[in-house]
Protein backbone atom coordinates (compact mmCIF):
# COMPACT_ATOMS: atom_id res chain seq x y z
CA UNK A 1 0.00 0.00 0.00
CA UNK A 2 2.39 2.47 -1.40
CA UNK A 3 0.08 4.84 -2.95
CA UNK A 4 0.00 8.80 -1.71
CA UNK A 5 -3.00 9.40 -0.15
CA UNK A 6 -5.18 11.91 -1.92
CA UNK A 7 -6.96 14.11 0.61
CA UNK A 8 -8.22 17.84 -0.30
CA UNK A 9 -7.11 16.96 -3.73
CA UNK A 10 -8.52 15.56 -6.79
CA UNK A 11 -12.28 16.38 -5.82
CA UNK A 12 -14.96 14.20 -8.12
CA UNK A 13 -16.97 16.34 -10.06
CA UNK A 14 -19.97 14.94 -8.17
CA UNK A 15 -19.40 16.03 -4.25
CA UNK A 16 -22.71 14.88 -3.20
CA UNK A 17 -22.55 11.37 -5.06
CA UNK A 18 -19.07 10.63 -3.58
CA UNK A 19 -19.31 12.42 0.14
CA UNK A 20 -22.52 9.97 0.01
CA UNK A 21 -20.49 6.95 -1.04
CA UNK A 22 -17.74 7.91 1.10
CA UNK A 23 -20.35 8.00 4.40
CA UNK A 24 -21.54 4.57 3.20
CA UNK A 25 -18.31 3.12 3.21
CA UNK A 26 -17.59 4.90 6.64
CA UNK A 27 -20.33 2.78 8.11
CA UNK A 28 -19.05 -0.56 6.82
CA UNK A 29 -18.08 -3.01 10.04
CA UNK A 30 -14.56 -4.65 8.93
CA UNK A 31 -11.07 -4.15 7.45
CA UNK A 32 -10.79 -0.56 8.69
CA UNK A 33 -7.07 0.04 7.22
CA UNK A 34 -8.62 -1.96 3.55
CA UNK A 35 -11.90 0.75 4.43
CA UNK A 36 -9.59 3.40 4.51
CA UNK A 37 -7.33 3.03 1.51
CA UNK A 38 -10.93 1.63 -0.78
CA UNK A 39 -12.10 5.39 0.44
CA UNK A 40 -9.29 7.10 -1.18
CA UNK A 41 -9.45 5.41 -4.87
CA UNK A 42 -13.55 5.88 -4.83
CA UNK A 43 -15.11 8.67 -7.18
CA UNK A 44 -18.43 7.64 -7.71
CA UNK A 45 -20.59 5.35 -6.07
CA UNK A 46 -20.99 3.33 -9.34
CA UNK A 47 -17.76 2.14 -8.39
CA UNK A 48 -18.87 0.36 -5.53
CA UNK A 49 -20.73 -2.11 -8.29
CA UNK A 50 -18.01 -2.36 -10.99
CA UNK A 51 -15.42 -5.70 -10.62
CA UNK A 52 -13.04 -3.64 -12.69
CA UNK A 53 -12.88 -1.29 -9.48
CA UNK A 54 -12.62 -4.22 -7.48
CA UNK A 55 -10.02 -5.96 -9.14
CA UNK A 56 -7.76 -2.93 -9.97
CA UNK A 57 -8.12 -2.11 -6.29
CA UNK A 58 -7.49 -5.88 -5.22
CA UNK A 59 -4.15 -5.64 -7.14
CA UNK A 60 -2.66 -2.04 -6.55
CA UNK A 61 -3.58 -2.56 -2.47
CA UNK A 62 -1.85 -5.94 -2.65
CA UNK A 63 -5.19 -7.13 -0.85
CA UNK A 64 -7.54 -10.56 -0.93
CA UNK A 65 -9.97 -9.74 -3.63
CA UNK A 66 -13.14 -11.24 -2.06
CA UNK A 67 -12.22 -9.34 0.90
CA UNK A 68 -12.37 -6.20 -1.40
CA UNK A 69 -15.56 -7.27 -2.62
CA UNK A 70 -17.07 -7.94 0.37
CA UNK A 71 -16.69 -4.56 1.69
CA UNK A 72 -17.79 -3.03 -1.67
CA UNK A 73 -20.84 -5.24 -1.40
CA UNK A 74 -21.82 -4.33 2.44
CA UNK A 75 -21.12 -0.18 1.33
CA UNK A 76 -23.58 -1.01 -1.61
CA UNK A 77 -26.22 -2.10 0.95
CA UNK A 78 -25.57 1.36 2.68
CA UNK A 79 -26.10 3.87 0.74
CA UNK A 80 -29.54 4.60 1.64
CA UNK A 81 -28.50 4.73 5.30
CA UNK A 82 -25.20 7.28 4.33
CA UNK A 83 -28.50 9.35 3.18
CA UNK A 84 -30.40 8.86 6.71
CA UNK A 85 -26.56 9.53 8.40
CA UNK A 86 -26.06 13.12 6.79
CA UNK A 87 -29.33 14.05 7.04
CA UNK A 88 -29.44 13.33 10.81
CA UNK A 89 -25.46 14.46 11.40
CA UNK A 90 -27.38 18.21 10.12
CA UNK A 91 -30.14 17.88 12.86
CA UNK A 92 -27.79 17.67 15.37
CA UNK A 93 -25.94 19.94 14.80
CA UNK A 94 -22.53 17.92 13.31
CA UNK A 95 -20.58 18.50 10.17
CA UNK A 96 -19.21 15.82 8.42
CA UNK A 97 -15.96 16.44 6.66
CA UNK A 98 -15.00 13.99 3.92
CA UNK A 99 -11.04 13.46 2.66
CA UNK A 100 -11.81 15.28 -0.52
CA UNK A 101 -13.34 18.56 1.44
CA UNK A 102 -11.28 21.77 1.75
CA UNK A 103 -11.81 21.78 5.82
CA UNK A 104 -10.41 17.60 5.77
CA UNK A 105 -7.26 18.43 8.38
CA UNK A 106 -4.13 18.42 5.92
CA UNK A 107 -2.06 16.73 8.92
CA UNK A 108 -4.23 13.54 8.08
CA UNK A 109 -2.59 12.90 4.80
CA UNK A 110 0.72 12.04 6.85
CA UNK A 111 -1.43 9.01 7.39
CA UNK A 112 -1.34 7.83 3.74
CA UNK A 113 -3.67 5.37 3.07
CA UNK A 114 -4.48 5.10 6.88
CA UNK A 115 -6.37 8.55 6.94
CA UNK A 116 -9.84 8.00 7.53
CA UNK A 117 -12.34 8.96 4.79
CA UNK A 118 -14.77 10.47 6.79
CA UNK A 119 -14.76 12.96 9.91
CA UNK A 120 -17.38 13.69 11.86
CA UNK A 121 -16.75 16.85 13.83
CA UNK A 122 -18.98 19.11 16.22
CA UNK A 123 -17.62 22.66 16.99
CA UNK A 124 -14.74 24.30 14.37
CA UNK A 125 -11.82 22.70 13.06
CA UNK A 126 -9.04 24.84 13.76
CA UNK A 127 -6.09 25.91 11.60
CA UNK A 128 -3.83 26.96 14.03
CA UNK A 129 -0.82 24.48 15.64
CA UNK A 130 -1.67 21.38 17.79
CA UNK A 131 0.10 19.28 20.53
CA UNK A 132 -1.39 16.37 21.89
CA UNK A 133 -1.22 15.44 25.53
CA UNK A 134 -2.16 11.77 26.11
CA UNK A 135 -1.51 9.66 29.46
CA UNK A 136 -2.80 7.01 31.74
CA UNK A 137 -6.38 6.99 32.48
CA UNK A 138 -5.71 6.18 36.14
CA UNK A 139 -3.34 9.04 36.47
CA UNK A 140 -2.53 9.76 40.42
CA UNK A 141 -2.31 13.88 41.31
CA UNK A 142 0.98 14.47 40.28
CA UNK A 143 0.32 13.14 36.52
CA UNK A 144 -3.16 15.28 36.64
CA UNK A 145 -0.90 18.47 37.67
CA UNK A 146 1.59 18.44 35.26
CA UNK A 147 -0.96 17.49 32.63
CA UNK A 148 -3.04 20.57 33.93
CA UNK A 149 0.13 22.97 33.94
CA UNK A 150 1.53 21.96 30.76
CA UNK A 151 -2.01 22.29 28.73
CA UNK A 152 -2.54 25.11 30.43
CA UNK A 153 0.74 27.15 29.36
CA UNK A 154 0.88 25.71 26.02
CA UNK A 155 -2.92 26.98 25.17
CA UNK A 156 -1.79 29.96 26.28
CA UNK A 157 0.82 30.40 23.75
CA UNK A 158 -1.79 29.43 20.93
CA UNK A 159 -1.18 25.87 20.73
CA UNK A 160 -4.64 23.31 20.27
CA UNK A 161 -4.09 21.07 22.84
CA UNK A 162 -4.95 17.47 21.57
CA UNK A 163 -6.15 14.67 23.31
CA UNK A 164 -8.40 11.60 23.27
CA UNK A 165 -11.23 12.66 26.11
CA UNK A 166 -10.67 9.90 28.53
CA UNK A 167 -10.59 9.81 31.93
CA UNK A 168 -7.98 10.68 33.40
CA UNK A 169 -4.79 12.79 31.38
CA UNK A 170 -6.77 13.72 28.68
CA UNK A 171 -9.45 15.13 30.30
CA UNK A 172 -7.33 17.27 32.53
CA UNK A 173 -5.02 18.61 29.19
CA UNK A 174 -8.75 19.73 27.72
CA UNK A 175 -10.43 21.34 30.90
CA UNK A 176 -6.83 23.55 31.63
CA UNK A 177 -7.01 24.24 27.94
CA UNK A 178 -9.79 25.82 27.71
CA UNK A 179 -9.04 27.62 31.01
CA UNK A 180 -5.80 28.94 29.12
CA UNK A 181 -6.14 32.94 27.40
CA UNK A 182 -8.47 34.05 29.79
CA UNK A 183 -11.30 31.26 28.69
CA UNK A 184 -10.34 31.66 25.08
CA UNK A 185 -8.30 28.55 24.65
CA UNK A 186 -8.15 25.66 22.13
CA UNK A 187 -8.48 22.39 22.43
CA UNK A 188 -9.60 19.07 20.47
CA UNK A 189 -10.84 15.83 21.77
CA UNK A 190 -10.62 12.60 19.05
CA UNK A 191 -13.12 10.24 20.88
CA UNK A 192 -13.17 6.13 20.17
CA UNK A 193 -17.19 6.11 19.61
CA UNK A 194 -19.64 8.03 17.68
CA UNK A 195 -19.63 11.87 18.21
CA UNK A 196 -23.27 11.63 20.09
CA UNK A 197 -22.67 8.64 22.35
CA UNK A 198 -22.36 9.82 26.05
CA UNK A 199 -18.68 8.21 26.54
CA UNK A 200 -17.07 8.30 29.12
CA UNK A 201 -20.38 8.11 30.90
CA UNK A 202 -21.53 11.53 32.09
CA UNK A 203 -19.15 14.04 30.03
CA UNK A 204 -21.31 15.60 28.31
CA UNK A 205 -21.12 18.82 29.86
CA UNK A 206 -17.77 18.89 29.10
CA UNK A 207 -17.65 17.33 25.31
CA UNK A 208 -20.19 20.30 25.33
CA UNK A 209 -18.11 22.86 26.62
CA UNK A 210 -15.20 21.46 23.69
CA UNK A 211 -17.67 21.84 21.37
CA UNK A 212 -18.18 25.62 21.94
CA UNK A 213 -14.52 26.10 22.34
CA UNK A 214 -12.70 23.86 20.06
CA UNK A 215 -13.86 20.72 18.86
CA UNK A 216 -14.38 17.09 19.44
CA UNK A 217 -13.71 14.94 15.89
CA UNK A 218 -14.63 10.99 15.50
CA UNK A 219 -13.97 8.59 12.41
CA UNK A 220 -16.64 6.09 13.91
CA UNK A 221 -20.31 7.16 12.68
CA UNK A 222 -23.18 8.18 14.74
CA UNK A 223 -24.59 5.71 17.65
CA UNK A 224 -21.22 3.58 17.18
CA UNK A 225 -20.45 2.08 20.84
CA UNK A 226 -16.91 2.60 22.24
CA UNK A 227 -14.71 -1.11 21.51
CA UNK A 228 -11.63 -2.10 23.10
CA UNK A 229 -10.22 -2.03 19.06
CA UNK A 230 -11.39 1.42 18.53
CA UNK A 231 -8.72 2.95 20.67
CA UNK A 232 -5.41 2.03 19.00
CA UNK A 233 -7.55 3.24 15.79
CA UNK A 234 -8.10 6.83 17.36
CA UNK A 235 -4.64 6.57 18.20
CA UNK A 236 -3.60 7.21 14.82
CA UNK A 237 -5.33 10.60 14.87
CA UNK A 238 -4.42 11.93 17.92
CA UNK A 239 -0.53 11.31 16.80
CA UNK A 240 -1.07 12.34 13.21
CA UNK A 241 -3.15 16.57 14.34
CA UNK A 242 -0.37 17.13 16.61
CA UNK A 243 3.03 18.42 15.60
CA UNK A 244 4.37 16.75 18.70
CA UNK A 245 3.08 14.32 21.27
CA UNK A 246 3.76 14.47 24.77
CA UNK A 247 3.44 11.75 27.17
CA UNK A 248 2.31 12.79 30.85
CA UNK A 249 2.03 9.58 32.62
CA UNK A 250 1.77 5.87 30.97
CA UNK A 251 2.20 2.11 32.43
CA UNK A 252 4.71 -0.12 30.54
CA UNK A 253 1.98 -1.04 28.37
CA UNK A 254 -0.60 1.74 27.70
CA UNK A 255 -2.42 3.09 24.56
CA UNK A 256 -0.07 6.29 25.05
CA UNK A 257 2.68 4.09 23.78
CA UNK A 258 1.18 3.18 21.06
CA UNK A 259 0.07 7.17 20.68
CA UNK A 260 3.90 8.25 20.88
CA UNK A 261 5.28 5.49 18.74
CA UNK A 262 2.66 6.36 15.43
CA UNK A 263 3.96 9.66 16.26
CA UNK A 264 7.41 8.68 16.08
CA UNK A 265 6.44 6.99 12.64
CA UNK A 266 4.85 9.76 11.02
CA UNK A 267 8.41 11.96 12.25
CA UNK A 268 6.46 13.90 14.79
CA UNK A 269 8.72 14.72 18.43
CA UNK A 270 7.67 13.27 20.88
CA UNK A 271 8.21 14.56 25.00
CA UNK A 272 8.01 12.74 28.28
CA UNK A 273 7.48 13.79 31.27
CA UNK A 274 9.90 12.11 34.02
CA UNK A 275 7.65 10.42 37.14
CA UNK A 276 9.31 8.21 39.83
CA UNK A 277 10.88 5.02 39.16
CA UNK A 278 8.71 3.09 41.81
CA UNK A 279 5.76 3.98 39.97
CA UNK A 280 4.17 1.70 37.68
CA UNK A 281 2.61 4.50 36.04
CA UNK A 282 5.62 6.15 34.84
CA UNK A 283 7.34 3.21 33.39
CA UNK A 284 6.06 3.82 30.00
CA UNK A 285 7.29 7.64 30.30
CA UNK A 286 10.66 6.01 31.00
CA UNK A 287 11.00 4.03 28.46
CA UNK A 288 10.32 6.75 25.91
CA UNK A 289 12.82 9.00 27.60
CA UNK A 290 15.33 6.15 27.33
CA UNK A 291 15.04 5.46 23.63
CA UNK A 292 15.27 8.90 22.90
CA UNK A 293 12.12 10.80 23.56
CA UNK A 294 12.40 14.83 24.69
CA UNK A 295 12.38 15.23 28.18
CA UNK A 296 9.38 17.41 29.18
CA UNK A 297 10.62 19.61 32.27
CA UNK A 298 9.05 22.72 31.14
CA UNK A 299 6.46 23.97 29.48
CA UNK A 300 7.63 27.33 28.65
CA UNK A 301 11.43 25.75 27.70
CA UNK A 302 9.23 23.28 25.18
CA UNK A 303 7.66 26.44 23.73
CA UNK A 304 11.58 28.00 23.13
CA UNK A 305 12.48 25.40 20.57
CA UNK A 306 9.57 25.02 18.90
CA UNK A 307 10.21 24.80 15.34
CA UNK A 308 10.49 28.29 13.56
CA UNK A 309 7.46 27.89 11.20
CA UNK A 310 5.72 26.91 14.31
CA UNK A 311 6.43 30.20 15.97
CA UNK A 312 5.74 32.31 13.69
CA UNK A 313 2.03 30.89 13.49
CA UNK A 314 1.61 31.62 17.23
CA UNK A 315 3.33 35.50 16.90
CA UNK A 316 0.86 35.52 14.15
CA UNK A 317 -2.34 34.15 15.81
CA UNK A 318 -4.77 33.80 12.78
CA UNK A 319 -8.09 35.15 13.84
CA UNK A 320 -11.44 33.14 12.62
CA UNK A 321 -13.68 35.55 10.94
CA UNK A 322 -16.59 33.48 11.63
CA UNK A 323 -16.33 34.43 15.00
CA UNK A 324 -18.15 37.44 16.80
CA UNK A 325 -15.90 40.65 16.87
CA UNK A 326 -15.28 40.87 20.72
CA UNK A 327 -14.53 43.96 22.51
CA UNK A 328 -11.19 45.66 22.63
CA UNK A 329 -12.60 47.19 26.10
CA UNK A 330 -13.01 43.30 27.41
CA UNK A 331 -9.17 42.66 26.39
CA UNK A 332 -10.23 39.12 25.57
CA UNK A 333 -9.30 39.61 21.68
CA UNK A 334 -6.22 41.37 22.81
CA UNK A 335 -4.84 38.19 25.11
CA UNK A 336 -2.82 36.65 22.02
CA UNK A 337 -0.84 39.41 21.45
CA UNK A 338 -0.15 40.30 24.71
CA UNK A 339 1.19 37.06 25.97
CA UNK A 340 3.31 36.94 23.16
CA UNK A 341 4.81 40.33 24.26
CA UNK A 342 5.47 39.44 27.54
CA UNK A 343 7.45 36.23 26.30
CA UNK A 344 10.27 38.61 25.72
CA UNK A 345 10.16 40.09 29.31
CA UNK A 346 8.44 41.82 32.20
CA UNK A 347 6.61 45.07 30.70
CA UNK A 348 4.86 47.56 32.60
CA UNK A 349 1.13 48.35 31.16
CA UNK A 350 2.13 51.74 29.72
CA UNK A 351 4.81 49.76 28.19
CA UNK A 352 2.25 46.94 26.67
CA UNK A 353 0.01 49.80 25.61
CA UNK A 354 2.49 51.58 23.30
CA UNK A 355 3.54 48.39 22.11
CA UNK A 356 0.47 46.75 21.01
CA UNK A 357 -1.44 50.27 20.01
CA UNK A 358 -3.92 50.07 22.55
CA UNK A 359 -5.31 51.82 25.48
CA UNK A 360 -4.07 51.32 28.85
CA UNK A 361 -7.77 50.26 30.61
CA UNK A 362 -8.01 47.60 27.86
CA UNK A 363 -4.20 46.05 28.88
CA UNK A 364 -5.16 46.48 32.17
CA UNK A 365 -8.35 44.41 32.25
CA UNK A 366 -6.67 41.64 30.22
CA UNK A 367 -3.73 41.73 32.71
CA UNK A 368 -6.08 41.38 34.99
CA UNK A 369 -7.88 38.49 33.71
CA UNK A 370 -4.51 36.53 32.86
CA UNK A 371 -3.24 37.21 36.62
CA UNK A 372 -6.53 35.30 38.15
CA UNK A 373 -5.76 32.70 35.20
CA UNK A 374 -2.80 32.01 37.01
CA UNK A 375 -0.79 33.11 33.67
CA UNK A 376 1.00 36.53 34.31
CA UNK A 377 2.06 37.68 37.60
CA UNK A 378 2.94 41.61 39.02
CA UNK A 379 5.89 42.01 40.10
CA UNK A 380 7.96 45.61 41.69
CA UNK A 381 7.04 48.58 39.63
CA UNK A 382 4.23 46.95 38.47
CA UNK A 383 5.74 45.39 35.84
CA UNK A 384 4.09 41.86 34.83
CA UNK A 385 5.71 38.91 33.31
CA UNK A 386 4.42 35.50 32.44
CA UNK A 387 3.75 33.34 35.42
CA UNK A 388 7.11 31.25 36.40
CA UNK A 389 6.42 27.34 37.42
Amino acid sequence: MAEKPVPNGNTPRDSDDVRKTLVALNLVHGDRGLICALAQRLRTAGELRSDRFAEEAASTLEAPLDRVRTILFAARGRLDDARAEMARASEDGVDIVTLFDPEYPPALADLGLQAPPVLYVRGRLSVAPGISIVGSRKADAYGLEVAAWFARRLAAAGLVIISGFARGIDQAAHRSALAARAGTGRTAAVLGCGIDVDYPRNSRRTAAEIARHGCLITEFPLGRQPRAHHFPIRNRLIAALGFASLVVRAARRSGSLITARLALDLGRDVYAVPGSVLSRESAGAHLLLRDGAIPALDPDAMLEILPTSILAQLERPQRDTAEPTRSTSSGVSDVDDLLVALREGARTPEELASRLQRPVPGVLATLARLEVDGLVRRYEGANYALMAR
